[in-house]
């Protein structure tokens, strides 16, 4: 069945800062015109008026605003301010990182840590890098309850087997957490427990929020931006002079859908008695199997598993032969919001199916951009398969949804080609209908340089491909580049 947002995508100037989809639990939000991009990373009134709602660790939840407003009312003090969270752990987490002054307060079920007002941004750095959120569906449930709702264990341990059946771990093994990043904050401060004081390692480009945890949270990070070769004969030298608290990479990575030599990694990092956690959220256990070759996975459930994008989630897995084989050493989890749950076990019944689609989708896509004129480069592990992807590869599976590319006069012809382009234009992927952005803009605004000194343009523009008839989405993209 096609998704409204196939025949309707939020892409016309009068969806700004409407959400994606149209739920009040939307995880994405249209900005439509490359300016509109630059104005919402600027903090232009004529773009923030217009939000609706916006990605739920980016952008506090209209709903969540509320219930800050309601903490303030109940419980706050002259020149505090507050943020909600879902367990006392999360909450005292962040109090220590604000800093002096914060407190923390319980109420119906939410934990909230107020804290100076100035003292605002450093929190919020903790809501965005860690991922531990309070989700709108729980805001949604205090305000009308003045509760949350109870755990629903049986539920969880239904979805914690559905995806044992997918990527072959014991259900012992697999842990929920309210997002993808708070799947990989939980990863690093297991992998910082067991060695406390020591530094991490990037292995490759990584989505933002990844380097951040390891540079604002740990004793340091050593970061290998290309990921290939030289930088595993680097890292090689490296662990034999200095003792690390884990590696960190993606399969393949985001935005550049680099596949780095996963068994290589593996087999240096386990002779040097260091962890390797992947994030294996594009390439997806439908298409990959990379648990053999690695300590923990961690998955971002609001993505590909979901498919809808109106809900926030995230998974860790730790394979039972590796370091974590016998459970990780955490002394509370998040979980998932049972009514989240509810909607993230139906959204990903279908899961197997929609990704072979969206993947055989993403293939022919990325093979008609490359014999393009008027691209200059493409980014895909489907155009020259390397041989690692291929035995990570499961039978049947294939390249994964999501690919970038780069137009040629890219500066020109990217905004162009965003604005014309009708599909839905907003931050996410792994939904059933397809998403485009300018993902360096939106990710690394404020580092742009920085991310071209890493071999990240700029103008580079990431498509999460859906499950639209692919005739449809040829047409469409065939529209935009003009041919």
């Amino acid at each position: 069945m096609n998704h409204r947002l196939h025949d309707h995508p939020r892409c016309r100037p009068e969806d700004l800062g409407r959400p994606i989809p149209d739920s009040p639990h939307a995880v994405s939000v249209c900005l439509p015109a490359w300016e509109d991009v630059i104005g919402y990373e600027e903090k232009d009134s004529r773009v923030h008026e217009r939000m609706q709602t916006g990605y739920p660790r980016f952008f506090l939840h209209p709903l969540v605003q509320e219930v800050r407003a309601g903490l303030r009312r109940e419980l706050g003090r002259t020149g505090e301010d507050v943020l909600p969270f879902p367990s006392e752990e999360a909450a005292r987490e962040c109090a220590t990182f604000a800093g002096a002054g914060s407190r923390v307060m319980e109420s119906g079920g939410i934990w909230a840590v107020f804290f100076p007002g100035d003292l605002l941004p450093r929190a919020r750095a903790y809501w965005q890098h860690a991922g531990r959120i309070l989700s709108s569906r729980a805001a949604e449930d205090w305000l009308r309850d003045g509760r949350l709702a109870a755990p629903d264990q049986a539920l969880a341990s239904m979805m914690r087997q559905r995806l044992a059946g997918w990527n072959g771990a014991p259900e012992s093994l697999i842990s929920l957490h309210p997002s993808g990043m708070a799947a990989i904050f939980a990863a690093f401060r297991a992998a910082t427990a067991r060695r406390p004081g020591c530094r991490t390692v990037m292995f490759g480009f990584p989505y933002t929020d990844t380097l951040k945890i390891l540079e604002k949270f740990g004793a340091g990070v050593e970061f290998f931006p290309r990921g290939d070769a030289d930088d595993l004969a680097r890292l090689a030298e490296l662990l034999a002079t200095e003792e690390f608290a884990a590696i960190f990479c993606e399969f393949p990575s985001n935005p550049l859908l680099q596949v780095p030599d996963l068994p290589a990694l593996h087999q240096l990092a386990s002779g040097a008695g260091v962890p390797i956690v992947v994030d294996d959220t594009i390439g997806t256990f439908a298409n990959v199997d990379v648990l053999p070759h690695v300590d923990l996975v961690a998955t971002s459930l609001t993505k590909a598993i979901s498919g809808e994008g109106d809900v926030m989630a995230g998974a860790l897995t730790a394979n039972p032969h590796g370091v974590f084989g016998q459970g990780l050493p955490l002394s509370a989890l998040d979980e998932i919001y049972a009514p989240d749950l509810a909607v993230l076990e139906k959204n990903s019944r279908d899961f197997p199916q929609r990704m072979k689609e969206a993947s055989a989708n993403a293939q022919k896509l990325a093979d008609l951009l490359h014999s393009h004129p008027s691209i200059e480069r493409v980014y895909y592990p489907g155009l020259d398969p390397s041989p690692v992807y291929h035995a990570l590869c499961k039978p049947g599976g294939g390249y994964g949804a999501v690919l970038s590319f780069l137009p040629r006069a890219a500066a020109v012809n990217s905004p162009r080609i965003y604005e014309t382009l009708r599909i839905s234009r907003g931050i996410s992927l792994g939904t059933s209908y397809s998403l485009v952005s300018p993902y360096v803009q939106l990710a690394h605004y404020h580092e742009l340089e920085w991310a071209r000194a890493c071999g990240i343009d700029p103008h580079l523009l990431r498509v999460a491909v859906g499950n639209e008839p692919w005739a449809d989405l040829q047409e469409r993209f065939r529209a935009a580049l003009g041919q």
